[in-house]
């Protein structure tokens, strides 16, 4: 479930939504809902819906969007919490030369400029750029969501352009110091 923080679980879920827990999965789990009545004899769900216990809930989101915080414990506690690192994730998308090298610096100027790791851009934005117009993929998409992640704040500008010169300045590193 993509962005599973953009739904109601327990709408989505229903009646179900204790049939997540390991405890509960497999026919001794089997509940029976609203629409049971139309299931017909023979099918497996004939008695009841139950989730077997060979099925993975995978859910995504990123925790900067502010529809995180509203997720209840209840459902956080049925959910194994994994966090992927933009770095590490843009690596096994076969984001590398100077892709990787502007986004490793873009984030880094992100921190350094009162942001956390859950703020850095992952390798999905780079995947959109095209004939390595990087000028381009900063005005189209990065400029963007950085400019949200600064709404409100007194010295916005001047983040924005740090945090641009770190994506765009590629000067070799003097590795004398």
């Amino acid at each position: 479930i993509d962005e599973i923080n953009r739904g109601e679980l327990s709408k989505i879920f229903g009646e179900l939504f204790y049939s997540i827990e390991p405890d509960y999965r497999g026919t001794k789990g089997r509940v029976t809902t609203q629409y049971n009545k139309m299931v017909e004899e023979g099918d497996i769900f004939h008695k009841g819906f139950y989730i077997p216990q060979n099925v993975y809930i995978i859910g995504t989101m990123n925790d900067v969007d502010r529809g995180v915080e509203a997720m209840d414990f209840a459902i956080r506690r049925r959910f194994v919490w994994q966090e992927i690192k933009a770095d590490e994730r843009a690596i096994s998308m076969g984001i590398e030369g100077e892709c990787l090298t502007r986004m490793n610096a873009l984030n880094k100027a992100l921190k350094e400029n009162g942001l956390t790791e859950a703020h850095c851009i992952g390798g999905a934005y780079f995947r959109k750029l095209k004939d390595n117009d990087f000028d381009s993929l900063w005005v189209n998409h990065l400029k963007g969501i950085i400019t949200e992640y600064y709404r409100g704040e007194p010295d916005a500008d001047k983040k924005i352009g740090k945090i641009y010169t770190a994506y765009a300045d590629l000067a070799p590193a003097d590795d004398s110091k």
